[in-house]
């Protein structure tokens, strides 16, 4: 219990929250912009040009007004195109950019003196990250768009800050040779401006954001170059890095054995195909296949499709789905639908985090529709509408079950809900991603839900309501809560009901041993109500302590609390690169809430390797020993896990379909 308790006040002193320790900032009287010649990346031609050629040649002298708050700034390396190989650029000149808040040094104080040996001031590798989105695209708002062409560059070798550089060693230059570009078509299909726009910063970021969302695409940069002699004409250069489109996936123990190979980014045009194989090794062996295929932005509509197929142990049954999402703050309609057809499977949905006693059957459809009315004062401000109607009928295997499970029940539920919304960008790096650029959300999204779920038990109303907020404070760090409400009522009985309240933090950078660090922590609540018995909750693995299992441990109500320390290590291992972390995990089981803190109380610590690979569709990978200082009986007091880890991503605050909480 020592242990703990120092570990606790370790993750609270090694962030310091005064701003006092912030060194003065200053005012950059304004910006001198290093101007391209916009006819010479010849051998890579815009995908949409204007109908005259443009010309231009620098000139320094040009300045534009710079309305950010008073902020350092340091030089970051322009672009100019290298006439032998049209498709790098090499570094010919700078352009002063906003200094991240995060590379401001710390005053001497108690923490610094505890931790000064280790704490030192370093500048990230990631130019103006720390900023605001729009705050680029500012410089040029409303500017005439002449022309737009792309460079794009290979997965291997490149680097999005200096496109000076080229593969060098033998497996970098075969990796590029197997791999295949983005085809131009493909990206300009993404694009939410053409030639003769005006530049609107707010569309600008979003369009950046937007492609950066891509799986198949490692990192997305804008770059607006004044033409010559036209003062509000401006060129757009799109410099894109794919990421290597290959991927292949094992999972081996004693009861089963998974292999599945990918291929993100089919022939250049943003396809993803998946193929795998799966087989139960204990009792009676079995072994089946199961793959997908998934369109992005099918006819440049942004609509998204899938079909996919599984023959397995685990389960049988096929799936379609297309759905078109709001995406910027300027869509105003979106909307999709799901078919399911189950012939076997534990679980009623494939992100149901319960597994059944029994295995079931079922079809499913999905259909929902959501309209976004823009605010009169602030576009940035919105009130959506949507519509959502779900069906699902089981068809358990013994007929003397049909029908007398309320949780498996046959049921159309028809939801509708208003949501007021406001969403902003800050640009970023080094949070959830190694290298590239993360463009963080924050703003609110209040919703209310309501709607009625029709069975043979009868029609229950439902009712729920969600409250989120996220910002970012003068120092780059961030905070993001959300409290919410819901349930179905039965004759004067709240069924199935959900409280959920959430905080999530992660610090602004410090530097340990010349390495970038940061804190993260996340508490969570979650109670029920009336849950039905197939209903519990856990504190396994991602739902309470890292490498904790004890399956038998269940309760209606938790309390988790997640504290990391991860620091990102300068070493780079063929584009490999890789994090240290610290973490405690504290974790509260109860069946009522009135007892969380007096039943079951668990923690764990630990420590462990992230393994990055930006240039890789692989997913993470995490190498963890832990230790839990109490535990239930059966359980050892250490524990290990090698896993890979799908990049954690951040709450948007855009639009959605109406759900009910999620009682995981």
């Amino acid at each position: 219990m020592k242990l703990l308790i120092f570990l606790f006040f370790w993750h609270l002193f090694v962030y310091p929250l005064s701003a006092k320790e912030v060194h003065s900032l200053f005012t950059t009287k304004g910006i001198k912009e290093i101007l391209l010649p916009s006819d010479s990346l010849t051998g890579n031609e815009p995908f949409i040009s204007s109908p005259e050629k443009v010309k231009s040649s620098r000139d320094s002298s040009t300045v534009y007004p710079y309305d950010s708050p008073k902020i350092l700034v340091h030089k970051s390396p322009f672009l100019k195109p290298l006439y032998s190989d049209t498709t790098k650029l090499i570094t010919v000149s700078s352009i002063a950019s906003p200094v991240t808040l995060n590379e401001l040094v710390i005053k001497n104080n108690f923490t610094k003196n505890l931790l000064g040996h280790f704490i030192t001031s370093q500048h990230t590798a990631i130019v103006q990250s720390g900023v605001q989105s729009i705050s680029y695209f500012k410089l040029f708002s409303g500017k005439k768009i002449a022309s737009i062409r792309f460079v794009r560059l290979h997965p291997f070798g490149s680097s999005m800050q200096d496109t000076s550089l080229v593969a060098t060693k033998w497996i970098e230059k075969a990796g590029n040779r197997l791999h295949m570009n983005t085809a131009k078509s493909k990206l300009g299909m993404q694009l939410l401006f053409k030639v003769g726009d005006q530049v609107k910063p707010l569309l600008m970021a979003e369009n950046e954001k937007l492609m950066r969302d891509l799986s198949y695409l490692e990192d997305v940069s804008f770059h607006l170059e004044p033409v010559e002699n036209s003062p509000d004409e401006v060129n757009v250069i799109i410099v894109s890095k794919d990421k290597f489109e290959y991927a292949i996936s094992m999972g081996l123990d004693a009861d089963n054995s998974d292999v599945e190979v990918v291929n993100e980014n089919m022939f250049g045009l943003g396809h993803r195909l998946n193929i795998g194989m799966a087989q139960k090794n204990k009792y009676l062996p079995e072994m089946g296949i199961y793959f997908s295929y998934h369109v992005n932005n099918l006819f440049g509509q942004f609509i998204n499709s899938t079909f996919g197929f599984s023959d397995t142990y685990l389960k049988k049954g096929w799936n379609v789905s297309a759905e078109k999402k709001i995406l910027t703050s300027m869509d105003e309609n979106a909307g999709g639908f799901s078919f399911d057809h189950v012939s076997k499977y534990n679980y009623i949905s494939d992100n149901h985090p319960i597994a059944l006693d029994t295995v079931v059957s079922y079809i499913s459809s999905d259909l929902w529709f959501l309209h976004a009315f823009p605010g009169t004062r602030n576009l940035l401000n919105k009130t959506l509408l949507s519509f959502r109607y779900y069906h699902q009928g089981f068809n358990p295997e013994k007929e003397d079950s049909l029908g007398q499970s309320e949780f498996l029940r046959n049921h159309d539920f028809f939801l509708t809900g208003v949501s007021f919304a406001r969403r902003n960008l800050y640009k970023n790096n080094l949070v959830y991603g190694y290298g590239v650029t993360e463009d963080i959300p924050y703003g609110h999204y209040y919703e209310i839900t309501a709607g009625l779920d029709r069975s043979q038990f009868g029609t229950w109303p439902y009712l729920g309501f969600s409250l989120s907020n996220a910002f970012i404070d003068k120092q780059g760090s961030y905070y993001s809560g959300r409290l919410a409400l819901d349930g179905f009522l039965d004759n004067g009985i709240v069924r199935q009901g959900t409280i959920l309240a959430n905080v999530n933090f992660f610090s602004r950078k410090f530097f340990a041993l010349g390495d970038p660090l940061r804190v993260f922590i996340n508490v969570e609540f979650l109670s029920g109500i009336n849950r039905f018995k197939e209903e519990y909750l856990t504190i396994d693995g991602r739902f309470g302590i890292r490498d904790f299992y004890a399956g038998k441990l269940r309760g209606d109500n938790r309390l988790k609390i997640n504290l990391e320390t991860a620091r990102y290590l300068k070493w780079n291992f063929y584009g490999f690169r890789f994090t240290n972390y610290f973490f405690t995990d504290f974790a509260f089981l109860s069946d009522k809430p009135k007892t969380i803190f007096t039943t079951n109380f668990y923690a764990g610590i630990g420590t462990g390797f992230r393994i990055y690979n930006e240039s890789l569709v692989f997913r993470i990978i995490d190498i963890r020993l832990s230790w839990f200082p109490v535990l239930p009986d059966g359980m050892s007091h250490f524990g290990a896990n090698i896993q890979g880890l799908t990049k954690s991503r951040f709450d948007d605050f855009l639009g959605r379909r109406s759900e009910v909480i999620r009682y995981q």
